[in-house]
């Protein structure tokens, strides 16, 4: 703004009251964003574009007008080619400081997560932007690092929940169908990092390349100190000092309540303890959470650690919430199946954040095992789980080729699958569904898939459970896909020797060779920190269903749909 020209009259007073829903999301003391109290609302024209890499990576368009930012989220991005659709949705009115910030947002605060500027620079609409803006057709043209030309932004109908645009190019000089803008220049334009070089380095966190405030500094240092190696039982002078930080530091960490005996330990080959295992916690819950979030849970603890040399003498199977649990902790009303029609509800457990996590862990909790449908319709599941459990013998090469035996069936039914170590010698083969069918029909589909694969091989395969008829085989276990039935969470330790971890791995990966035994406590959050993409990022973006063509696939049918218990709806 030139020297001596000011802002209307009321505008700055005006920009503020737009901000109340921003400020009302958000806790200023413990995210690094800006508040906008400090804003002056001068009349400009910029744009920026901020990379997001929240639950679901998206990048967050922003428009300069009347004091604030304009928001839109759009889930795929920008794209240079006139005949691309891009989704973009309208969210809250951001400060303009908000333009210049990069960082990390901390897990459990809303779109916890990281944040680089991918394109900036200005924009002029075409006419007056706020008649344009309120009729739902809004045509400008952008003066960028990376997007140039005219652009178009059009209001849809919608779904009445959330205010739908369409973001997309015009067609000019600098529209190109050829070249995939985000792909080829992922780089932030403020700093030349990518989100996961941001993400990769948490003790340097941006914010208008000032530091970030030291609580949260804390915090990220709190998963630095994670991912260094514990000290052993052999040498347990080893990496003192860096314990005894890593537990104040955990110790700081913002939970609403406070762990206790923190420096318990639970894996005695390893020395790990328990305020190292929140401490791993931390590191992957954006990751974990996912697929832990909002789904009953059963749990094996071990409130003294496992024994020697890994046996689990003293842990125990959890499944109702008890009482004095932390209040993150949450209670899932659900009716056991009894077989009466009108049984009483027990309650399950279920959490939602990493305060939730790190409560499980100081009830000595070593394993997290979820449900496969979530708890507001937990009639209805939605994550099909296969698990490939591999004969005493049997060489890991054996299980790989089972797992892609199984994801080619799948593929052949129409459904995408995913797969993940187990912290064990097997795999997991999952693939996610659109809630509708009931139990029965869930368990008979999975049941019906791997009795194709035991059909054409029976000397490779079982689907029976019996250890007598699993001897030199790979038993195909459906049973998961059962009601009540559980199974092991991403990203959750298990109760083993040496703190193996049960890790998402990519198709590739397993296709190279994949040393499951090296996914531990201590190595996954430097995996983490290396990763370039979660193999698991589409799993919460595809809308996929058993369809009548699938039954035929596996030659089988439905039955009828299971009645909805008490409580359970449709989405």
């Amino acid at each position: 703004m030139a020297p001596g020209v000011h802002p209307p009259p009321g505008m700055a007073a005006r920009a503020s009251a737009k901000l109340a829903k921003y400020r009302s999301m958000r806790d200023f003391s413990r995210t690094v964003e800006p508040s906008g109290d400090a804003t002056v609302a001068q009349p400009g024209r910029r744009f920026v574009i901020q990379q997001h890499a929240a639950r679901r990576m998206h990048y967050d368009f922003r428009l300069e007008l009347e004091g604030v930012l304009l928001s839109w989220s759009v889930p795929k991005g920008p794209s240079l080619s006139p005949r691309e659709r891009r989704l973009a949705v309208r969210t809250e009115d951001h400060p303009l400081d908000y333009a210049d910030f990069e960082g990390i947002i901390p897990q459990g605060e809303y779109g916890g997560g990281t944040v680089v500027v991918w394109d900036r620079g200005t924009w002029a609409p075409e006419g007056d932007a706020r008649a344009a803006i309120t009729q739902g057709k809004l045509t400008f043209t952008l003066q960028g690092e990376k997007l140039r030309g005219r652009w178009h932004l059009v209001r849809t109908r919608g779904d009445g929940k959330a205010e739908n645009w369409l973001l997309f190019k015009g067609r000019d000089d600098a529209a190109n169908d050829q070249v995939d803008i985000v792909a080829s220049q992922p780089a932030s334009v403020l700093s030349g990092r990518t989100v996961d070089e941001v993400a990769a380095a948490p003790d340097h966190v941006w914010h208008s390349n000032k530091a970030a405030e030291p609580t949260v500094a804390e915090r990220r240092a709190a998963r630095i100190a994670a991912a260094r190696p514990a000290p052993t039982r052999d040498d347990p002078a080893h990496g003192a000092d860096e314990r005894k930080n890593l537990l104040a530091l955990v110790a700081q960490l913002p939970l609403g309540f406070t762990p206790t005996n923190l420096d318990k330990v639970l894996y005695p080959e390893q020395g790990i303890t328990k305020g190292e295992l929140i401490a791993y916690l931390a590191v992957v819950a954006e990751h974990a959470l996912p697929h832990i979030a909002r789904r009953p849970l059963t749990l094996v603890r071990c409130p003294e650690g496992i024994s020697g040399r890994g046996r689990t003498r003293g842990c125990f199977f959890q499944k109702h919430i008890l009482p004095g649990s932390p209040a993150s902790i949450e209670r899932v009303p659900i009716v056991e199946d009894d077989g009466q029609e009108d049984g009483k509800a027990v309650h399950y457990m279920q959490v939602h954040d990493l305060a939730g996590l790190a409560a499980l862990a100081q009830l000595g909790c070593l394993e997290i095992h979820t449900w496969g449908a979530h708890a507001d319709q937990t009639e209805r599941p939605d994550l099909l789980v296969f698990d490939l459990d591999p004969d005493v013998g049997l060489g890991w090469e054996r299980v790989a080729l089972a797992a892609f035996e199984l994801r080619r069936r799948l593929n052949g039914a129409g459904l995408e699958s995913f797969v993940k170590t187990t912290g064990g010698k097997g795999l997991h083969v999952v693939a996610p569904i659109a809630r509708g069918i009931g139990w029965d029909d869930f368990k008979a589909f999975a049941k019906a898939m791997v009795e194709t694969m035991e059909r054409a091989d029976p000397g490779a395969y079982t689907s029976n459970m019996a250890k007598a008829k699993r001897k030199g085989k790979i038993f195909l276990d459906y049973l998961r896909n059962g009601r009540g039935a559980t199974f092991i969470a991403p990203y959750s330790p298990r109760a083993r020797a040496g703190a193996p971890v049960a890790v998402p791995i990519a198709w590739e990966e397993l296709a190279h060779g994949v040393d499951a035994a090296g996914f531990t406590t201590v190595t996954v959050p430097r995996r983490l920190a290396t990763l370039r993409a979660d193999p698991w990022q589409r799993m919460t973006e595809l809308k996929q269903s058993i369809t009548a063509q699938a039954w035929r696939v596996v030659g089988g049918k439905p039955a009828v749909l299971a009645r909805p218990r008490s409580g359970s709806h449709a989405r």
